[in-house]
């Protein structure tokens, strides 16, 4: 008996010191996987500050709302609302259709990608282009931002980047390229490979990429026909044939369309985003009304609320309800979780900007 209780004893010890071990290793994987500070609430902070710069354009704000990134003059300028300085400023290339062809914040870190040509980048029929990795510390901190050269890509000399999307979670990032009356829709993987997605012929108006699987989704022209599509390891599936259904954006694994009349919002749609889609899915009606559409900008936010909003108004679109919220300011920006916004206003040489909750 002396013995099996020593025995037990022995088990026990060493069956408690495997669970500490396994939970030690679980909560250490957890930190890589889910970085501590992340909250699951958007960031809403409230500040005025002043840019040094009356010609800001393409505003865009980061992950953690303590870095805005503008171009001034062709110059991608990045300030730090905390230092209230430009901390980071690229090379002017002296040519407003080459330098910084666009530039994208990633979704979930205070990092910005961007696309740089200058003029000595052309050469007879090709345009060779840098992409970067902009990476910033905490916006506290001293330290200078990181600016990693990634690689380089070739496409048509004076082509022009109109849409840019990534999906972080698995390493693709798409843009496309448009020159003259031909648009190549390209692909970039983690090993740096290159690949042309669109079919001969093909505009894409719009697109998004799926933050889970990496399906791209895209609005999609050939000829005056126009569809959604979407493309998931080198396939194509036809989401819907319909001439006003538009894609909107992508939230929590539900992919949203909106059918679009005369420059009017009449109806928005949605599928569940899968990495094995099928042709033709059956869309779910999520609200029905009237929204302007004519020049918007639309998104949907980390709570899954679609947003439409020109300079004067933005309207909201929760859980099949609609809200209407008034803008002020000279230009007024949306943050891509929905949350913020942002107000510019001129004064003289100067900006104010202003970030406040949108829908408080």
């Amino acid at each position: 008996m002396k013995r099996l209780r020593i025995l037990f004893v022995w088990t026990s010890v060493s069956l408690l010191l495997q669970f500490g071990a396994y939970s030690l290793l679980n909560y250490q994987v957890g930190k890589v996987m889910e970085p501590q500070g992340v909250s699951s609430e958007p960031i809403t902070p409230k500040l005025k500050t002043t840019i040094p710069s009356s010609d800001i354009e393409a505003v865009q704000i980061s992950y953690n709302k303590d870095y805005l990134a503008y171009l001034e003059n062709g110059t991608l300028r990045i300030f730090n609302f905390k230092k209230e300085k430009v901390v980071f400023e690229s090379t002017s290339a002296n040519d407003r259709t080459l330098g910084v062809l666009t530039y994208q914040w990633l979704p979930d870190r205070d990092t910005l990608l961007y696309f740089y040509a200058d003029k000595n980048s052309s050469s007879g029929n090709t345009q060779t282009t840098e992409l970067y990795t902009l990476e910033l510390p905490g916006s506290d901190e001293d330290t200078e931002p990181d600016n990693r050269f990634n690689q380089i890509i070739k496409f048509p000399a004076g082509g022009k980047i109109e849409e840019l999307v990534v999906s972080p979670s698995t390493n693709l990032m798409y843009f496309t390229v448009k020159k003259g009356s031909t648009e190549q829709l390209m692909e970039v993987d983690v090993m740096k490979n290159v690949r042309t997605l669109n079919q001969s012929g093909e505009s894409i108006a719009n697109m998004v990429a799926s933050d889970q699987h990496g399906t791209l989704y895209i609005d999609s022209k050939v000829g005056s026909t126009q569809t959604v599509i979407a493309f998931n390891a080198g396939k194509r599936k036809l989401i819907s044939r319909n001439n006003y259904d538009k894609i909107l954006g992508i939230k929590a694994g539900k992919v949203y369309l909106g059918e679009v009349k005369n420059n009017e919002l009449v109806k928005i749609k949605s599928i569940t985003d899968r990495s094995d889609m099928k042709d033709s899915p059956s869309l779910k009606t999520e609200w029905t009304g009237s929204i302007p559409f004519d020049n918007a900008r639309v998104l949907v936010g980390a709570k899954s609320q679609v947003i439409v909003y020109n300079n004067q108004m933005a309207y909201i679109v929760t859980a099949g309800q609609l809200k209407e919220v008034q803008l002020s300011g000279d230009q007024n920006y949306v943050s891509d979780d929905g949350a913020e916004l942002i107000q510019l206003s001129q004064q003289g040489t100067s900006t104010l900007v202003e970030l406040k909750p949108l829908n408080k």
